[in-house]
């Protein structure tokens, strides 16, 4: 409460003077400390925050790149060696024959460079997170003093508006003695704060000046160290197993956005990928003799319907009877199953229902052509039996 009371009176001056109907009082030579002080902590809070992230970033490198070694070798043997990988791809013989001591590489490397990220943490992020707590202290001090300038200000403001009055009465100068008072103690607690931190800042910049060059330094060549371990460990590595001669980054790019796009090209090629167009549309192609494998993903038509499998009662004709049908005969059958419609052109009904046969093949495996309530539609011949005339 006592520091919500202290804002509550600051507040009037602070806006006062924003808009210029009260005057602030500066120190040059303050302001310029202040501003290395600024400085220096920006650069420290980034070191740290540096230092923090590439640690991070090469725990998370050392922990990927195990993960991406374990999958990616159980991904080169689906099925252990009855797959026989070997003769169905013989350009990735070399690399089965090296995913193991890819593993244990991976393994080995980690161990290698913890000691470099025991050193950051230990003398690089460690360090500097001690100075960012330092230097929240200061910041505590540097903001108390410009509380007392505050308030100096707002007790000076008043007691000059009051002294230059014309014609003040007794009761002003009572009150003008009051404010002559406040503002003689607020001068005395501003100047001692305000000349510790020009004393003792300086003293504190020298010595964060002299702790993070050594530390930006060190951090310098820990991370340069990290590097060049980590590739020369991968040239070892890769030497007498992979031709890493060409270090292109931009001609590996383009060879795999190649390689992707014959294989995406070839992939758009297999049949199963497309979408299977529905009964109706079945029914047309195969009257019309137009292979099926035609069809377009662009045609927009949905998946044929699924047969359950069931085992459902022999027809009422026999096969020889069926075929001796014709194609074009009016007879009724009953469905045996509930079909639900899957693309437009199909026919719904329910187990029961007497359909009306417009157009049929003679067998129950194909898709026929009957009314039911007025509308006409193919159907499935699989989910019904004949029934007599």
């Amino acid at each position: 409460m006592k520091g919500f009371a202290k804002v509550m009176k600051r507040a009037p001056h602070i806006v006062s003077s924003k808009v210029g109907l009260a005057s602030k009082s500066t120190d040059v030579e303050f302001d310029h400390i202040r501003r290395k002080y600024e400085a220096i902590e920006k650069l420290t809070s980034l070191l740290a925050s540096e230092g923090q992230t590439f640690l991070n970033a090469v725990k998370r490198m050392l922990s990927s790149s195990t993960d991406f070694a374990r999958e990616f070798s159980l991904l080169f043997h689906p099925f252990g060696r009855e797959y026989d990988l070997e003769r169905r791809h013989p350009e990735a013989v070399q690399t089965l024959a090296n995913l193991t001591d890819y593993v244990t590489f991976i393994d080995q490397l980690r161990e290698t460079l913890r000691p470099e990220q025991d050193l950051i943490a230990s003398r690089i992020v460690a360090p500097l997170q001690e100075v960012e707590a330092i230097m929240k202290s200061v910041e505590k001090a540097i903001s108390k003093r410009d509380h007392k300038l505050i308030d100096f200000d707002r007790h000076n403001n008043a007691y000059t508006k009051l002294k230059d009055k014309q014609n003040r009465s007794s009761k002003d100068d009572q009150h003008m003695f009051k404010l002559e008072t406040e503002c003689e103690t607020a001068a005395a607690d501003y100047e001692f704060h305000n000349d510790l931190l020009k004393e003792e800042l300086p003293q504190f910049l020298s010595m964060a000046t002299r702790l993070i060059t050594p530390i930006f330094y060190s951090f310098y060549y820990m991370e340069l160290n990290i590097y060049y371990t980590t590739l020369e460990r991968i040239q070892e590595f890769a030497k007498g197993k992979f031709d890493i001669s060409e270090n292109n980054l931009l001609s590996h790019e383009h060879k795999y956005a190649t390689s992707m796009t014959a294989i995406v090209a070839q992939m758009e090629q297999i049949s199963i990928r497309k979408p299977t167009p529905p009964s109706a549309r079945i029914l047309q192609l195969a009257k019309s003799g137009q292979p099926l494998t035609q069809m377009q993903p662009k045609d927009n038509l949905g998946p044929l319907p699924e047969a359950t499998e069931v085992s459902a009662p022999p027809p009422a004709y026999s096969a020889a009877e069926a075929a001796a049908v014709p194609e074009k005969a009016s007879s009724y059958v009953i469905a045996l199953y509930d079909y639900a419609a899957q693309a437009a052109g199909d026919l719904s009904f329910s187990a029961g229902d007497r359909i009306e046969v417009v157009e049929r093949t003679p067998s129950t495996e194909d898709w026929w052509t009957g009314t039911l309530n007025g509308m006409q539609g193919v159907f499935p011949g699989y989910v019904l039996y004949y029934t007599h005339l």
